[in-house]
């Protein structure tokens, strides 16, 4: 970066510093950086409290509502150092002139972590690590389960996500059976078959989460869409808790419709200590590390940087996820002050 000028940058990450603190460093050499880690998402009045002054904000996955966006008079870029951007009103942001990027590194890690919960659950690794622990060695009864090869996968979304999902699917030999909103126009190259969402409920033995959460996804996954899948099927979320009904989920869990279900989101992050679904002995539960490895962790903190220095430079983000934002930035005007000092 050439230009003098030193941006003031929010950064709520709460990666490990030991794994991105490298990362950090190439930040704070060309931006005037505001670090507020809480070892979590902040909350709204931490953001509250956080953004004046901002021109720049690498965001976790913080909610970035309307009203806060008024706060921010000076904040030209949300740089989510993630995939999703669900949590920020983009439609709020693109009005008033803020660019919002991504960080698109997760689908690999996270379709991994589908598949493991897939096998984890299928399988019943979990119930087979807690019966040794409880001395149970010959209690083969309550862990008899298919062969992963006479599976059917139902793919909720094919995006980035799911088409990794397939295809490490299909390396088990799993059938991958897909709905996609926009439809799929390369499912021959994917080899797998597409359906209507009721078709895809329907004749699946697993159902697997990959829309994004938006507005039109909010409990896409409700009473009567469960009750329309398989009587004994198992059902995995990697995506967001958003998209599901979590009451509609845990009814067909404790009416036994379903065999049992793998949650990496959940509708409240953290789920309260009360939530049914962590009492319940056929439900795996982890606490969103879909994306979580040391490399997505670099390399999505990289990204948002590089958004910072292309909006600098005058350069439309290559992630930028607002469009229709671009013309009218507010970014345009910091630059002409800039340009004028």
């Amino acid at each position: 970066m050439h230009c003098p000028f030193k941006p003031h940058v929010l950064l709520t990450s709460f990666y490990d510093r030991s794994i991105i603190g490298q990362t950090v460093d190439r930040l704070h050499s060309l931006a005037d950086v505001l670090e507020v880690n809480r070892g979590r998402n902040l909350n709204e009045q931490e953001l509250f409290e956080s953004l004046p002054g901002m021109h720049a904000s690498i965001a976790a996955d913080e909610k970035y509502p309307a009203h806060l966006l008024d706060r921010a008079e000076d904040l030209v870029l949300i740089a989510r150092e993630g995939t999703g951007y669900d949590g920020i009103d983009v439609a709020a942001a693109t009005e008033r002139g803020i660019l919002v990027t991504n960080a698109p590194v997760v689908h690999q890690a996270t379709a991994n972590v589908a598949i493991g919960l897939l096998i984890g659950m299928v399988r019943k690794l979990y119930i087979g690590d807690r019966d040794v622990r409880e001395n149970r060695w010959t209690d083969r009864d309550h862990r008899t389960c298919p062969a992963l090869s006479d599976l059917t996968l139902g793919l909720l979304g094919f995006g980035l996500v799911g088409r990794e999902v397939a295809k490490r699917a299909q390396a088990l030999g799993i059938k991958a059976l897909v709905y996609n909103r926009s439809g799929v126009s390369d499912a021959a190259t994917w080899q797998v078959e597409t359906g209507s969402m009721e078709q895809v409920l329907a004749r699946s033995d697993v159902i697997s989460i990959h829309i994004r959460h938006c507005p039109e996804t909010t409990n896409l996954m409700g009473r009567s869409q469960f009750r329309k899948m398989k009587r004994g099927a198992y059902f995995i979320n990697t995506a967001r808790g958003g998209i599901v009904d979590e009451a509609a989920l845990i009814e067909a869990l404790q009416q036994g419709h379903l065999a049992g279900a793998a949650l990496d989101v959940f509708a409240q992050e953290p789920p309260a200590p009360d939530n049914p679904l962590l009492g319940m002995d056929n439900v795996i539960c982890t606490p969103h590390i879909g994306g979580e490895t040391t490399t997505n962790m670099r390399v999505g903190m990289h990204m948002a940087i590089d958004q910072i220095e292309s909006c600098l430079a005058g350069r439309r983000p290559e992630t930028l996820v607002n469009p229709d934002a671009w013309e009218h930035a507010r970014l345009h005007r910091l630059l002409s002050e800039i340009g004028e000092v």
